[in-house]
């Protein structure tokens, strides 16, 4: 609600002759943040597990394109595996955790919602999820 009314009042222009329409507003259990990130992952694997699978065992998901193939080299390039946890490695060479979409809901209500309470923008907040080391495909 403290972001909401001054970003309403910024996008309506209004003449002082004529009447104002009621704006109506509903308030969600979760962040709209949350909704972004889908619970249910692709043939129930990790959106991230053709990536671990070829950075464990070198291996490409069976009936994969050559252009498919090009493209999880080069995925795989970006990440690095600690036992059974797989990393993005960032350009200033800084590790993110790969996590998926419910640890990813837990982390953003955290960062959104929890002990560090913010009311910015999407972006920010994604940069912000990043200082403290995670990642997953759909923050960006």
């Amino acid at each position: 609600m403290t972001d909401a009314l001054p970003t309403l009042a910024s996008m309506v222009k209004v003449n002082k002759q004529e009447n104002v329409k009621p704006i109506q507003m509903s308030i969600y259990e979760a962040s709209t943040h949350c909704y972004i990130i889908e619970e249910k992952e692709r043939d129930d694997h990790l959106w991230y597990h053709d990536i671990l699978q070829y950075v464990k065992n070198r291996e490409y998901p069976g009936q994969t394109i050559e252009n498919d193939k090009r493209t999880l080299r080069r995925l795989a390039n970006e990440n690095v595996l600690d036992g059974e946890i797989l990393y993005k490695k960032r350009k200033d060479r800084m590790l993110l955790r790969c996590v998926d979409a419910v640890e990813a809901k837990k982390i953003l209500e955290e960062v959104y919602e929890g002990v560090c309470r913010t009311h910015t923008n999407g972006f920010i907040v994604a940069r912000k999820i990043m200082r403290f080391g995670y990642y997953w495909s759909t923050m960006e």
